[in-house]
């Protein structure tokens, strides 16, 4: 007996069909949370910000989004293997007696659908991942995109990178050496803080707005001057 027919002699089928139209809501709403930051106008948008701060200041600003900081392929083998592990369990204690051959199958079939949702619904690969993993791939996809899109080669040493993590709802904000942080007070510190509340909201207009306060922030420390020239794109890596 397979557990296709295991399932349908015992109705589990009617519990399962609620989950999977769930996990496909939630994977739906997600997709239309990460859109927000997106589309075109929202680039434009989050290009007119970095303009709005710069004009306010020297520092250099940098905004890049990326739809993930790593691939966590551990934790998709994982819930398949849990999977696995479960189905196994219950066709041995069923008072139904299953061939082994027919156990072996049916719990290679759970480890591949395991492994196969948990990759495509962010929701539930988040859910299985610590908060200390993801901020820490975060951290590290961010200083690897400072280096990469130049913002540690402006002449004075004053870029600024917000790095944007979607699957991980979280972001970095790296300075580079001609920024002293600790001489912006708790308006900085602020700042940071509502920014990343928007990202973990997927709040894009939050986000934007959070970003034009920077303005205000570094203009205290580091005015424009004069003959300030853009060293780094506006637009959204």
């Amino acid at each position: 007996m397979t557990l296709h027919e295991f399932y349908g002699q015992t109705r589990i089928n009617y519990q399962v069909q609620p989950l999977v139209g769930v996990a496909l809501s939630m994977y739906a709403a997600a997709l239309m949370s990460n859109a927000q930051f997106y589309r075109d106008d929202a680039k434009r948008r989050a290009a007119q910000a970095v303009k709005l701060v710069e004009a306010q200041t020297s520092a250099e600003l940098v905004i890049a989004v990326r739809p993930r900081s790593a691939k966590y392929g551990v934790v998709a083998y994982n819930f398949g293997l849990g999977s696995l592990l479960a189905v196994t369990l219950l066709l041995l204690v069923s008072p139904r007696v299953f061939s082994v051959g027919a156990i072996a199958i049916d719990g290679i079939v759970a480890f591949g659908l395991g492994a196969l949702v948990c990759m495509n619904v962010d929701t539930l690969a988040f859910a299985l991942t610590r908060p200390k993993s993801r901020q820490a791939f975060v951290d590290i996809a961010a200083r690897a995109a400072f280096f990469d899109l130049g913002i540690s080669r402006t002449s004075g040493r004053n870029g600024i990178l917000v790095f944007v993590s979607m699957f991980e709802r979280t972001l970095t904000v790296l300075t580079d050496v001609g920024i002293n942080t600790a001489g912006l007070g708790a308006s900085w510190t602020d700042v940071l803080g509502a920014m990343q509340m928007a990202v973990k909201r997927r709040d894009f207009d939050a986000f934007v707005a959070s970003v034009e306060n920077l303005g205000s922030v570094l203009a205290a420390a580091m005015p424009r001057s004069a003959d300030d020239v853009n060293e780094l794109p506006d637009e959204v890596q």
